[in-house]
């Protein structure tokens, strides 16, 4: 399933909040991984005994390193314009819990088996944007072909997509989402996620 992928490249871009930004994209998502992978070698237990403890980990350590309001604008598409402010922050925290809670126990499960081997960055002309491209093992030893699409912000880059295998997680989201939405509507999918209803669908993405 690539639910334990996606939970290995969280762990690929985990970075602290007060890190220094750095000067190239690459840079960026590999500067802290060992130490990442440290901390949890060292609180295993404890965080296994209290997911609500890593939960708050994840969320100080790893979620900076991602765009979260602008992963929220890509997945919601044309609902973003008819959302309210409140229904997008609403949104987003949402969709940034759902992502926690959906890869803590894969992280925990994976810490110290990833491999990866960085690839050249490919900037775009205007130099704001980026993929970083990587060879991945997992525990398996299998590799697979692996995408990170940074832009610039506030002098850092920060992740907006991750593509597996040509496999982007940000289409993914949108289509199973965006569905719902059009059933429900915005604000019956903002409740539910709330409530951690779709934590599935953050890990069913149609891979094994």
């Amino acid at each position: 399933m690539l639910k334990r992928l996606f939970a290995l490249l969280v762990l690929a871009v985990g970075v602290n909040a007060t890190a220094t930004a750095a000067t190239t994209p690459d840079q960026a998502l590999r500067g802290t991984t060992e130490q990442i992978q440290k901390q949890i070698q060292a609180n295993y237990k404890d965080y296994r005994a209290d997911l609500n403890k890593f939960y708050g980990v994840v969320d100080q350590v790893v979620v900076p390193r991602f765009d979260v309001p602008y992963i929220a604008q890509l997945v919601l598409a044309t609902n973003y314009a008819a959302a309210t402010p409140d229904q997008r922050t609403r949104f987003a925290n949402s969709f940034k819990n759902m992502l926690v809670r959906a890869y803590a126990n894969a992280m925990l499960d994976n810490y110290d088996s990833i491999q990866i081997e960085w690839l050249p960055v490919r900037p775009s002309d205007d130099g704001k944007t980026a993929l970083v491209n990587t060879s991945m093992k997992s525990g398996s030893g299998k590799a697979y072909a692996i995408g990170f699409r940074v832009r610039k912000v506030a002098d850092d880059w920060k992740v907006f997509d991750i593509v597996v295998e040509n496999l982007s997680l940000i289409t993914n989201f949108r289509t199973q989402l965006n569905a719902e939405i059009k059933k429900n509507g915005l604000e019956n999918v903002i409740v539910r996620m709330e409530k951690g209803d779709f934590v599935d669908t953050a890990t069913n993405t149609g891979g094994k």
